[in-house]
């Protein structure tokens, strides 16, 4: 930690999909080792979609935001970024499942070819473990991921559309 971060208060902030969490350190929180916040703060964004302000924070929101609070406790603590690629990855995957569910209406069928369209499009960018990054973007297993990806296959995919300029 460096000595600017031990001698005042921080505060660092991240928005996701609707939601804002703020996780603060106090002053002189003198350990030498690697410490989280004093204090987490999260909220539903004020330009929240309607959908989310009415399903509120729920646990699926909590664990997506733990990710905001370790990227939040390693920027604090100024680690280098190893892993800077896995999380990118990540998150690509999230924001494209996202945006593959909402073209296609969020109540519709079609999870199953919207994971096979963003595992063919991490297949096809070269990625080295796609069921790898998928599996932990969703928070599946892989086997669970492989049912998955055959029910889209023996369904025809994703019918023919090119789901990448979705």
């Amino acid at each position: 930690m460096s000595q600017e971060n031990r001698d005042r208060p921080v505060e660092l902030s991240r928005r996701n999909q609707g939601c804002a969490v703020t996780a603060r350190w106090r002053t002189g929180s003198g350990s030498g080792g690697i410490t989280g916040p004093d204090e987490v703060v999260i909220r539903l964004a004020d330009d929240a979609a309607p959908e989310i302000r009415e399903r509120g924070i729920t646990s699926a929101t909590l664990h997506r935001l733990g990710r905001q609070v370790d990227d939040m406790v390693a920027e604090f603590h100024e680690l280098p970024s190893v892993g800077a690629y896995q999380v990118m990855v990540r998150r690509y995957i999230e924001g494209r499942l996202a945006e593959l569910a909402q073209a296609r209406g969020a109540t519709a069928d079609g999870f199953e070819a919207d994971l096979l369209a963003v595992f063919e499009d991490l297949t096809g960018r070269g990625h080295a473990d796609p069921l790898g990054a998928l599996a932990t973007a969703t928070g599946r297993s892989r086997e669970a991921l492989d049912g998955l990806l055959d029910v889209a296959r023996q369904r025809g995919g994703h019918e023919g559309r090119d789901w990448r300029r979705v």
